[in-house]
């Protein structure tokens, strides 16, 4: 494996990447209670409105990563500018399954990261499901530190 690069996603990546990440994201928010009708309506709003325009929604970007001719995963992040600088927020970022647990995620966000830099990017923030503590863990060897915390009660019997 070497380093990873970025490249920005096709249209047909996007087509198949946006039906994909809807049902993640879908299941994530299953395990936080929502039902799975509820959680795949929430997925469902969420990717529309924040990405209205597809991969030409202004400050988003979708990025492939390749390992030469390995697709290895994806990464989504939207660059906003702030008095201090541009910050970046990272939607989604995945490694695919068949490629998993061989140093990839890792290399995805080293690339993510260096990509950052090229743009000034001056902080990069995420959010991490708590019932995901494999992703937590390598977010924060790659220097990543909490800095909030959500907590639910769920009522239901």
């Amino acid at each position: 494996m070497g380093a990873l690069r970025l490249e920005p996603m096709t249209h047909e990546q996007f087509r198949s990447y946006r039906e994909e990440t809807v049902r993640s994201y879908a299941a994530d928010l299953e395990g936080t209670g929502l039902t799975p009708q509820d959680a795949l309506a929430q997925a469902e709003e969420s990717t529309a409105t924040l990405l209205p325009d597809g991969l030409a929604t202004p400050g988003h970007h979708l990025w492939t990563g390749w390992d030469g001719d390995l697709e290895a995963g994806v990464l989504w992040m939207r660059i906003r500018s702030e008095a201090d600088g541009p910050h970046a927020f990272i939607f989604d970022f995945f490694i695919h399954e068949t490629v998993r647990r061989k140093g990839y995620g890792r290399e995805l966000m080293r690339a993510a990261e260096a990509r950052c830099r090229e743009l000034g990017v001056v902080s990069i923030g995420l959010h991490v499901f708590a019932h995901n503590p494999g992703a937590h863990a390598l977010y924060e060897q790659m220097g990543f530190r909490d800095t909030s915390y959500n907590m639910a009660k769920s009522l239901r019997p």
